[in-house]
């Protein structure tokens, strides 16, 4: 390893809009034309005689400013404008224009004897990003505010000023012809009006197209599509018009401001969870009154629905490892209340180490043992009605609606399309339908769930890939973020056989150096680094999130990693009788058996065959699909 050396940076990945908390970019104004930032990316300077002096300047203000301006200005004919730069905004310099105050960079008259001055905004066309539109609008001064509709709001009027005063700034779209009214531009992200106390209304102007709602202020039924809404995102059916929440009278404030990052959204999950052994669904159904008092007044020992025989429960810690819930699919940690089922031979006084009956490998989670059998689904104001099964209508396992992954855990199912068109949804899916922050993204960003994720043709940030997907989050405030299910809920922290430190999530908001040790020889220094996967030995898309070891130098694809790929929420080991052997055989991931040939039709199994059968003590192998052909019965129990 001599001679080699650490690399500090942050994976390339282009910015369209910066990441910060929505309500600072209201506040925060450039340094330099005193603009707020909005969404623009921006860079921050340090006053080096004044440490907590820090400056924000948009990108454009801060590198892409001619010098001197092109040919005579026509406001002054005099001499050429050349750029000035201030140390500080206080310079008490007004624009000859606008009258308004110079900010830190400004154009001024070569002429020493004339203090002829511009603004930014006056001298130049300065372009913003606002998280209402995905071009940048450039600010005009002096635009009649009730000489075009707002996009924002969708009315033509003259604010009142009530929110803000930013003089008479509008903000255009040259492309688009797409106008915003100053004191829209400077809405609050987040209200609680007098008629919705319950939850926190948020602003957003991403939602789904040809919403049918009527305004839970006026009534009116759509007029949506095309400007911003403020949305509950606890009840997913609250809808309220812009000019109804902010705008309807003018007399009287109806509404107060929230920052967005004190409002309590309900139901909001923190992600990443710490690692594999955390339940997802455990961290949401804790929060939920109803079950918490329902496991509060579980006995030890009880029958249960989702089960043919008694359940009893381990409420202290245990040592052993490997425990999968048959419910969630996701291990059981060491520390978490479980139940087992009581024909497992563990449960019995018996010395015998030898497990018997037909559920020797039943588990559950504490709370996935009391998840309710009906679950209400109510997303944007359609309403559907999902049926808890512990097992689907299927030989060996379902397609789940969301995350399109194979799972053989317990299931809800959707029953309102007609015969043979059963939907099936995972547990952990149909927990996760609400909104998210990631700690990747902004801590302050709310993801919210996307039903039309698939539709949309989003590329996720995680795994770069186009959605073909039903199911996804999306920012509410940015246009580029967007995460697949199966994404979102990777954990932070994952242990693999091939290192002996967990694997730490490595995202493109990642600082390589706090997480994971990429070395480059001195003479490739400032060449792209080839990472490789330890397990496939396949290159690694630094663009893409990935698993890494500092420690060791080691990077892992996602899919690579047994607990996170596509087979992930698959229980192997349930057996089943096939007609062309004696013994059951076990469900088996299909590479512990490549090479061999299928006892049934005598092709070779493959790892791409994905799900095998095999009886260990026979070496007999088959395929899924043989099986399936041949099955006779399914063990029901585990």
């Amino acid at each position: 390893m001599s001679g080699l050396k650490f690399c500090n940076h942050t994976r390339p990945k282009p910015e369209v809009e910066n990441k910060i908390d929505p309500d600072d970019g209201n506040s925060w104004m450039c340094d330099a034309c005193c603009l707020p930032i909005f969404s623009t990316p921006f860079i921050t300077t340090v006053d080096p005689n004044d440490p907590n002096n820090i400056r924000v300047m948009h990108d454009q203000c801060a590198h892409d400013l001619p010098a001197k301006l092109e040919g005579l200005h026509s406001l002054h004919l005099r001499e050429d404008l050349v750029l000035h730069q201030d140390s500080t905004t206080n310079n008490n310099k007004s624009c000859f224009r606008c009258h308004s105050m110079c900010g830190s960079r400004f154009y001024k008259c070569s002429s020493n004897d004339c203090d002829f001055q511009l603004d930014l905004s006056c001298a130049l066309t300065i372009k913003i990003l606002h998280r209402s539109h995905r071009h940048r609008l450039t600010a005009i001064k002096g635009k009649s505010l009730s000489s075009f509709i707002c996009g924002v709001c969708g009315t033509q009027h003259q604010p009142d000023g009530r929110l803000g005063e930013w003089g008479l700034r509008s903000y255009v779209c040259s492309v688009c012809d797409y106008w915003i009214h100053p004191d829209c531009a400077l809405l609050p992200n987040a209200i609680v009006i007098d008629k919705h106390q319950l939850h926190p209304l948020l602003l957003t102007y991403f939602h789904p197209i040809g919403l049918a709602l009527g305004c839970m202020i006026c009534d009116e039924v759509g007029g949506f599509d095309d400007f911003g809404i403020y949305a509950c995102f606890g009840c997913f059916n609250y809808f309220v018009h812009i000019k109804c929440a902010v705008y309807s009278d003018p007399d009287q404030i109806s509404f107060k401001p929230v920052l967005i990052r004190d409002a309590q959204v309900p139901g909001l999950l923190r992600l990443p969870m710490p690692n594999e052994n955390t339940s997802v669904v455990s961290c949401i159904l804790m929060k939920s009154t109803n079950v918490t008092k329902m496991i509060s007044d579980g006995g030890k020992f009880f029958d249960k629905t989702i089960h043919d025989h008694p359940l009893i429960l381990h409420d202290h810690p245990s040592d052993v490892a490997g425990r999968v819930c048959n419910a969630c699919v996701q291990l059981i940690s060491s520390s978490d209340p479980f139940y087992t089922c009581s024909f497992n031979n563990n449960n019995n006084s018996s010395t015998s180490n030898e497990l018997t009956g037909p559920c020797r490998d039943f588990f559950l989670h504490r709370c996935c043992a009391h998840l309710p059998r009906i679950l209400k689904i109510n997303q944007f104001g359609f309403v559907s009605m999902l049926f808890l099964v512990s097992r689907a209508h299927t030989p060996f396992d379902f397609l789940c609606l969301r995350c399109q992954r194979r799972c053989n855990g317990f299931a809800y199912i959707e029953i309102n399309f007609g015969e043979g068109s059963d939907r099936y949804v995972d547990v952990v899916c149909a927990y996760t339908l609400t909104s998210i922050v990631h700690n990747t993204h902004a801590k302050s960003h709310i993801l919210r769930p996307e039903d039309n994720f698939g539709y949309s043709r989003m590329t996720c940030n995680c795994c770069g890939k186009k959605s073909q997907k039903m199911f996804g989050y999306e920012c509410n405030n940015c246009r580029d973020f967007f995460l697949h299910a199966e994404c979102a809920l990777l954990p932070d922290t994952v242990t693999h056989k091939f290192d002996k430190h967990p694997l730490k999530l490595i995202t493109t908001g990642t600082l390589i150096d706090d997480h994971l040790r990429l070395v480059a020889s001195e003479e490739d220094e400032g060449e792209s680094i080839i990472m490789f996967c330890e397990i496939c030995e396949k290159d690694i898309d630094e663009r893409c999130w990935y698993y890494g070891c500092k420690e060791c130098d080691q990077c892992f694809h996602i899919g690579c990693i047994p607990t996170l790929d596509h087979l992930s929420r698959i229980k192997f080991g349930f057996t089943v009788r096939v007609s062309c052997h004696d013994c059951p055989v076990a469900a088996v991931r299909a590479l512990s058996v490549d090479g061999y040939p299928c006892g049934h039709c005598r092709k070779i199994i493959r790892e791409s065959d994905e799900i095998a059968f095999e009886c260990s003590e026979c070496y007999f192998m088959i395929h899924q699909g043989c099986a399936e052909e041949l099955l006779v019965y399914v063990q029901k129990s585990n």
